[in-house]
């Protein structure tokens, strides 16, 4: 007897509430509702079967939509009493990954529920390429870590409010210092390169300083930057530059020292010394800028004498 029937059901038969299947998006889709309201439900949707009554496989939002629209029954791909729930599972994953674009937390409620069938170390090698996942048993643990954080989590990764490198870096934070931070970049909307920055200054100032992530979070400067009224692209660059601060102290203070010293030489409007990086090395550079040969021509005058003069040496004094 064949496992897999399609046929009619009265949605009376369905338990709607029962969502061990889901894989939830945390997303709306337009696409998809556009859709229902042009041409209705076109694919059958996936039921399995449990002592008379059916429980959802595949389907949710189009079963909802059916609900609303006072829908009596549909025609459903139903797996039959008995049938192997793992199959099952593993029919679902392939269909979805042959559906589309996979968002971030639809990616980590997949892995979870690829490592409980599979086992965290024995995922199909098929599944992790077409869910452009790292096939290391670390990055799986993290994948794992993120899935079981929740709602919140899993609406940041879906919306993009929070990049992927940067959700694998505070995925084992412990509590506090997780919801802080994940409220810090779901608030100052940065890209990816400055969210993977913030996180792992954070880390490096919490071990530098033998305190939490979440201590770090606390201090005074950080609370007082993200209450400041500002627009968040202000905010990231205060945060910037006060976590590369007290990341590099002595480098923080070699920069001040070095533009109080630069503004004292009284270089022509201009007309810029710039260090090397971090100060190491022997290799500074002189910028001009200027639109006509006149301007040129002033800022080389203006700049001769304080070239030549003495107090150009302390500018270049470690």
């Amino acid at each position: 007897m064949t496992e897999v029937d399609l046929c009619h059901v009265g949605l009376s038969q369905i338990d709607l509430g029962d969502c061990t299947f889901e894989l939830r998006s945390f997303s709306d889709s337009n696409r998809l509702a556009d859709s229902l309201a042009r041409a209705g439900i076109l694919d059958p949707v996936w039921l399995g079967e449990k002592s008379g009554k059916f429980f959802v496989v595949d389907g949710f939002k189009r079963l909802r939509w059916a609900k609303d629209k006072g829908s009596d029954c549909l025609f459903c791909r139903i797996f039959k009493e008995g049938c192997d729930l793992r199959r099952v599972w593993v029919e679902k994953l392939e269909k979805r990954l042959c559906e589309g674009e996979i968002n971030l937390a639809e990616k980590a409620q997949i892995i979870a529920v690829l490592a409980e069938l599979f086992g965290p170390g024995e995922i199909p090698g098929f599944f992790l390429s077409g869910l452009k996942a790292a096939n290391r048993p670390e990055a799986i643990r993290k994948w794992l870590l993120l899935a079981g954080k929740g709602p919140r989590m899993l609406e940041a990764l879906a919306s993009g409010e929070v990049c992927e490198r940067a959700a694998m870096e505070i995925s084992d934070w412990d509590d506090p210092g997780f919801d802080s931070v994940l409220a810090l970049l779901r608030a100052l909307k940065c890209s990816a390169s400055i969210q993977v920055e913030i996180v792992e200054r954070i880390s490096e100032i919490a071990i530098r300083q033998e305190s939490s992530r979440a201590a770090v979070l606390e201090l005074a400067p950080v609370r007082e930057i993200l209450s400041r009224e500002m627009n968040h692209r202000e905010k990231t660059a205060a945060l910037r530059q006060y976590l590369a601060e007290v990341r590099n102290p002595r480098l923080s203070l070699r920069r001040k020292r070095f533009q109080r010293e630069l503004e004292a030489l009284g270089l022509p409007l201009g007309a810029r010394v710039v260090p090397p990086e971090a100060f190491e090395g022997g290799e500074w550079s002189m910028q001009l800028s200027f639109t006509r040969p006149e301007e040129l021509r002033k800022i080389f005058r203006l700049a001769e004498p304080v070239v030549a003069s003495n107090r150009l040496d302390k500018v270049f004094e470690k």
